[in-house]
């Protein structure tokens, strides 16, 4: 960790020095030149880098002493493997696909897992179209040791890639043994040159497992107390007096499955749209409320009988996840956003779950900050790069500068045309 911070620290002073250099010509260039529009551009640009490199740099610090308080929970909300717990034995690799998820499955029930399971990729090719397979290392018995589930994309506009795992928060390798997840990283390089794929993406809370490594998000976890009226006491009073002054607008609550569906996705297309983000189709969250593997559930909160607040709710063994929430922008006055998550929250204690996982965020991102206020802790995610000779990583993400056009656009156009097209881009969108 402290190798990490000194690293960036390196950075930030490299980054800081040419933003000098960028500022100091400003007072020399006239704005009706063709330099000025360029010298702009890369002062956006690394401002971006040294608000990225600042963000690392706190994430660290702060995560090195995100250790829950409470001595009654032993249970972290990630797993880990131990780098001191190898295999030291021989194995072989084996690609596992559709019809062999089941085996798959069986492996992972020894595993806490959200999203590697064969449902969730099957669902991805019901919902997309997409392809994916397990790449499995196996024992001398037929035994699997371990695996690395990718996804395959391939478009005109971003080339051909895979993906552990789309579209969702977590993936990567899962295996007890820390020299059988580096063997699979390094087997990937194989199927990325065997399939000519620009790159391999590996979403994973593990640290250490490559050297081409994203690490500027983190999870925000809040561990839940056993009741709601501790929960109640633990928030305070700002934070009580916040959720509190929605109720004056008489507010309601629904939790159900697919018959909150029409009202979770009129609210959550109008506010990817206010967002200037291509909506998901409606078909991904119908498949996935439709899987009797996935335990999924909705929650609308409503005001005057409309819908303004809507949370898609998934959970595991110990943790309730919110992978996709959305507020209609003339609620957020009337606080119903944060009526809507502390009535999820009593949902998530009454469900008997441990943790409350509030999704991925940047840190110091207005994300962030809301999901903190909580209580909620970060934990680091890793995203390691398998790429093709001579490749970047890649950013296919709304941080990219080069997407600001497009995001200004997207909000210009009417809700019903972006649910048209929308769901033929983001498909496309890991």
């Amino acid at each position: 960790m402290k190798s990490d911070v000194e690293l960036l620290l390196k950075q930030l002073k490299t980054e800081k020095s040419i933003k000098g250099e960028i500022a100091s010509k400003f007072k020399h260039t006239d704005k009706n030149t063709a330099e000025y529009p360029l010298l702009l551009t890369a002062m956006q640009d690394v401002s971006e880098r040294i608000n990225t490199i600042e963000a690392q740099i706190k994430a660290h610090t702060l995560i090195s002493s995100s250790v829950p308080e409470n001595p009654e929970f032993n249970t972290s909300p990630f797993s880990s493997i131990a780098t001191t717990n190898n295999w030291n034995s021989a194995f072989t690799f084996k690609l596992l696909y559709e019809n062999e998820f089941n085996r798959w499955d069986d492996f992972l029930k020894n595993h806490s897992t959200t999203y590697h399971h064969g449902a969730w990729l099957t669902i991805i090719k019901k919902s997309f179209g997409h392809e994916s397979l397990v790449l499995a290392a196996i024992d001398g018995n037929g035994n699997i040791l371990g695996g690395l589930p990718l996804t395959f994309f391939s478009s005109k506009v971003f080339g051909k890639f895979a993906v552990s795992i789309p579209f969702l928060n977590y993936g990567g390798v899962i295996s007890a043994y820390f020299d059988i997840a580096l063997a699979l990283i390094e087997q990937s390089n194989a199927i990325c040159a065997d399939k000519k794929l620009s790159h391999i993406e590996i979403r994973t809370m593990q640290a250490g497992l490559a050297e081409n490594v994203l690490d500027k998000k983190v999870s925000m976890v809040l561990e839940l107390p056993k009741s709601d009226a501790i929960l109640e006491k633990q928030l305070g009073t700002k934070l009580r007096a916040q959720y509190k002054k929605a109720e004056e607008y008489r507010p309601t609550y629904k939790i159900g499955k697919l018959d909150l569906l029409n009202d979770f996705y009129k609210v959550f297309s109008r506010n990817m749209r206010d967002l200037g983000t291509p909506v998901y189709g409606k078909n991904w969250f119908a498949n996935i409320l439709s899987s009797p593997a996935i335990k999924s559930t909705i929650l609308i909160v409503y005001m005057d009988k409309k819908p303004v607040s809507a949370g898609f709710l998934v959970g595991n063994d110990v943790m309730l996840e919110i992978p996709w929430a959305s507020t209609i922008q003339s609620a957020n006055d009337k606080n119903a956003n944060m009526w809507m998550y502390r009535h999820i929250l009593s949902y998530a204690i009454a469900e008997g779950y441990k943790f409350f996982d509030f999704g991925r965020s940047t840190m110091g991102a207005g994300t962030y900050k809301f999901k903190k206020q909580w209580g909620a802790l970060p934990y680091q995610h890793y995203w390691y790069y398998v790429l093709a000779s001579g490749n970047k990583k890649p950013e296919l993400n709304p941080d990219n500068p080069k997407f600001r056009i497009f995001i200004f656009m997207w909000k210009l156009m009417p809700v019903w045309l972006t649910k048209i097209i929308g769901p033929q881009i983001i498909k496309q969108i890991p």
